[in-house]
């Protein structure tokens, strides 16, 4: 890159998020060197899109699904750098700082260190088996996945698939030149197991293996169904 410092661009992409997408980008209008957020939203009912519209963020409507969305918030933005984050994480408000650090350090891409604050033993097992997975190269979306643009153009984008879009890109981000674990934190959800965490453990640990030997995505995708708790509060963090 240019002795020009490069330019961040946060891309989220939304399905309904209204409960969560006001306080990511109220968070991220307080980051400091971040220069723009685009959100791709897959077609939200709720009260998404006029939380987006009353922000500074960039609204870019989308085909379903979070692989075609993340590419679609990309292919709009401008950053030198691009940062991918679900739209139920909380970033560390020295999140541009952390990245450019580690671009300028000439890493082509990576991820954060993740914090589940309410997720319970499942949660805290998953923290500290988060290193140990992160070693073998394999990390996923909620732990905040940043690439370089001309490395994110090169390996051709997110496969646009139902599931297992960001295991597919942090394979091919990983064979591509050294990557960066950066501190964080990434506070993440754990609403995808509130009141079922043996049942989310279970279906993880299958989907990945199956994912590993070959099975179809869209196949998997069959098993996934989302799970929205009753009352699905926000990741707390201190600023």
């Amino acid at each position: 890159m240019s002795s020009v410092p490069p330019k961040l661009s946060v891309v989220i992409p939304t399905l309904n998020e209204a409960a969560r997408i006001g306080g990511l980008l109220e968070r991220l209008s307080h980051a400091p060197n971040v220069d723009e957020v685009v959100v791709a939203d897959g077609g939200s009912t709720d009260g998404t899109l006029r939380l987006v519209r009353s922000s500074a963020a960039r609204l870019v409507r989308a085909g379903a699904g979070r692989g075609v969305q993340l590419n679609a918030g990309a292919e709009a933005a401008s950053g030198d750098v691009l940062l991918f984050l679900h739209a139920d994480v909380v970033p560390p408000l020295d999140v541009a700082l952390q990245i450019m650090d580690a671009v300028e350090g000439g890493r082509v891409g990576g991820n954060f260190r993740l914090r589940y604050p309410g997720g319970g033993r499942l949660g805290r097992w998953l923290e500290s088996l988060a290193p140990s997975y992160r070693s073998l190269g394999r990390y996923y979306g909620d732990s905040g996945i940043f690439v370089r643009r001309d490395t994110y153009e090169r390996l051709g984008g997110f496969p646009e698939i139902p599931v297992m879009e960001d295991v597919a890109f942090v394979r091919k981000l990983e064979r591509s030149g050294k990557t960066a674990y950066l501190p964080g934190p990434m506070v993440s959800s754990s609403r995808r197991w509130e009141g079922r965490p043996l049942r989310t453990l279970l279906l993880w640990g299958f989907m990945q293996a199956a994912f590993a030997l070959g099975a179809s995505p869209w196949r998997l995708a069959s098993f996934y169904k989302p799970h929205v708790p009753e009352q699905d509060p926000e990741p707390k963090v201190r600023a």
